[in-house]
């Protein structure tokens, strides 16, 4: 028999369904399950990943156009630390927890679906640039959420299970430890911003821990040229741009050497 197109009311409660799915594996999440970011990406796929091959749920009920809410927090790329710009840190004696921001009243704003799954929320210490689009896809087609790859994207598997972003968390006792993976946080909040783009109605806050001492969001260090003997002049602001974006140290340098410009002009 041929296939017949699903009705308005059906492709309706279809998305009902997945938000729900979202709402459930959130709560999951916030109950300790930190595995359910997995089930969170799959979801989040249904709804907004269009294909050659599968149209999104959201493209289906004409609703990418809509403003999606974008709670992260702006890069700054004069900083010379790692960057968590869905993540906030809450510090107790036995070190930093990566948390989501949820409803913390941070500076949320409008924005495009292009622009809401394509820019950059995530940035190690090596400058490797993680969108919404590459934490999801990642998790749900290559990290056991639909799929499990054989093999692992090196800059992945360094950011998951190597510290590549370089935090360390210093202990009550004083001792040091690798800082903890931040792409549940952030996959927690990527959830949180869909859900709160398709149900206006939708909030969701932290308890804060008798423990935790204080709450930090937004860290950033620059240096100008001429700080600490010039250790960080690729910082400066007046760097060479090429196509309107400043050149980066690993970056090709522009003179047409072929080396990277931390090791040639800088």
């Amino acid at each position: 028999m041929a296939d017949i197109e699903r009705t308005a009311d059906q492709l309706k409660e279809l998305l009902d369904e997945q938000l729900d799915f979202l709402k459930l594996s959130c709560s999951a999440f916030d109950d300790g399950f930190l595995s359910e970011i997995k089930r969170l990406a799959v979801s989040v796929r249904v709804l907004v990943h269009d294909t050659q091959n599968s149209i999104s749920l959201l493209t289906l009920v004409n609703k990418k156009g809509a403003d999606f809410l974008d709670s992260a927090i702006p890069y700054n790329d004069e900083s010379v630390i790692s960057h968590s710009s869905l993540v906030q840190f809450h510090k107790s004696q036995s070190g930093a927890k990566p948390k989501a921001h949820l409803d913390e009243p941070i500076q949320s704003k409008p924005i495009s679906f292009d622009d809401w799954w394509n820019g950059i929320v995530l940035v190690d210490s090596v400058r490797n640039e993680f969108s919404r689009r590459d934490i999801t896809l990642f998790l749900a087609n290559k990290d056991g959420g639909a799929h499990v790859d054989h093999k692992i994207d090196e800059k992945f598997n360094n950011l998951r299970y190597n510290n590549s972003q370089g935090w360390i968390n210093v202990r009550g006792d004083g001792k040091h430890i690798a800082g903890e993976d931040n792409v549940p946080a952030t996959m927690r909040q990527i959830a949180h911003e869909l859900i709160k783009t398709l149900d206006k109605s939708y909030t969701c806050k932290h308890p804060v821990s008798n423990e935790t001492e204080f709450i930090v969001s937004g860290m950033a260090v620059s240096f100008g040229t001429n700080s600490l003997g010039g250790q960080y002049p690729n910082l400066r602001t007046d760097r060479p741009k090429i196509a309107g974006k400043k050149v980066g140290r690993n970056d090709s340098c522009p003179c047409g050497s072929g080396k990277k410009y931390k090791k040639c002009c800088i």
